[in-house]
């Protein structure tokens, strides 16, 4: 039975591989449109430097089409047709951004570790993560075997019903705790860095699941400035560019009275982390400083003549606006009691007092949108399987 349950799973994937490819070569005519064929060379390195970090963790050398067959073989167990574009940007929906029946394989896989761990490692390659999932759960790997055949059997293993995705809203001025991975200082940091910066609890809404703990704050380094003569201390700036949550929508973030409040009570609390707690306020610690007016910037500057940001360092930060997005609707046996609540209802900016042993959960009616993130005109709660992409949906 077990077998046949399997097997199943492979043939979903294939089907699901060949609509995800019908309804992405829309995008493959426009990149093969392009005069310019440098550019268009360009872009499918770009898109398989993309897609080779998702899955190894790292970018290959060699030919475009070598390292295309490769993926294909290590992800499905088999070729795919159509030109490189259009192989690219069915791989990259397919991992990221999923269907209207389908989450993306990286949800899925982000789900079987939540189960697991209670966390996700979204900084890692999917090789690896799968490593450790079967290693935990098997005592061996499943090396050479395809990596979609090999999450679905994850899953089968450790949950009964399939993993679905559903729309639910995330409110405004909502608080997140997060965690530095790196050390950051002028000394080591330089334009155009990543980042890694972690989320440390669940964002749970209305039972459903938005983004794990573990989910990455995309953030990258602006400009650096390193100390000079005189006593000029050295300098770093830090653009957000929105918390990654299951789904392939962002949440934006910014930094505003509430994550002050939060960074006060952590203060209060002697939450630490591993090393300072990064202001997003008036008030420094290690040096750190909003960049301008407290709520207008979606970023931190850091400054310092021997400043570090040791890793383990923690910051919080606030959503700028109500956003959309797809999560996981969590089964009754792996719900949240509800004593965790530390986030703010939907209606309100009210904000429960700080606790670093909570996760983020949101109550109240969040579901009244549609798939792409308009009111509903009846006014009716979508509490799931309705959950949609647009056919158009690009990737960034």
């Amino acid at each position: 039975m077990k077998a046949v349950k399997f097997f199943s799973f492979s043939l979903i994937s294939l089907i699901l591989l060949v609509f995800i490819f019908a309804s992405s070569a829309h995008v493959a005519i426009a990149a093969e449109a392009v005069d310019d064929p440098d550019s268009a060379a360009g872009s499918s390195r770009q898109m398989m430097g993309e897609i080779e970090k998702i899955i190894y963790g790292y970018v290959s050398q060699g030919g475009l089409i070598e390292r295309l067959n490769k993926v294909e073989e290590d992800l499905f167990g088999r070729g795919l047709p159509g030109t490189i574009a259009e192989r690219h940007a069915a791989i990259l929906n397919f991992l990221d951004v999923g269907t209207e029946k389908q989450p993306s394989m990286l949800f899925k896989l982000a789900i079987a570790e939540w189960v697991v761990d209670k966390k996700i490692y979204a900084s890692v390659s999917v090789i690896k993560r799968l490593e450790n999932l079967e290693s935990n759960l098997t005592g061996a790997t499943r090396t050479g075997n395809p990596i979609v055949m090999r999450v679905e059997s994850l899953l089968a293993t450790l949950i009964m019903d399939p993993v679905t995705a559903v729309p639910v809203t995330v409110p405004a001025n909502t608080v997140l705790k997060f965690r530095f991975l790196d050390e950051l200082s002028p000394a080591k940091s330089k334009a155009g860095d990543f980042v890694r910066i972690e989320l440390t609890n669940d964002l749970i809404v209305n039972q459903t699941l938005v983004a794990p703990a573990g989910s990455l704050l995309l953030t990258e380094v602006r400009e650096v400035k390193r100390p000079r003569r005189f006593g000029i201390p050295g300098e770093v700036r830090l653009a957000f560019n929105g918390l990654k949550p299951l789904g392939p929508q962002k949440v934006q973030v910014t930094v505003g009275k509430e994550a002050e409040e939060a960074i006060k009570d952590a203060r209060k609390v002697g939450d630490r982390g591993e090393g300072a707690i990064v202001s997003a306020g008036a008030v420094t610690v290690a040096g750190a400083a909003l960049l301008g007016p407290v709520g207008l910037v979606s970023g931190i500057f850091i400054r310092g003549n021997s400043l570090k940001i040791a890793e383990g360092s923690v910051t919080f930060v606030q959503t700028s606006e109500a956003t959309t997005v797809a999560a996981y609707p969590i089964p009754e046996a792996l719900q949240v009691s509800d004593h965790s609540i530390s986030a703010p209802e939907p209606e309100t900016s009210s904000r429960a007092n700080y606790d670093p042993n909570r996760d983020t959960i949101i109550k109240g009616d969040v579901f009244n949108r549609n798939s792409y993130g308009m009111p509903t005109n009846s006014g009716t709660v979508n509490r799931g399987g309705e959950f949609e992409l647009p056919p158009e949906q690009q990737i960034n």
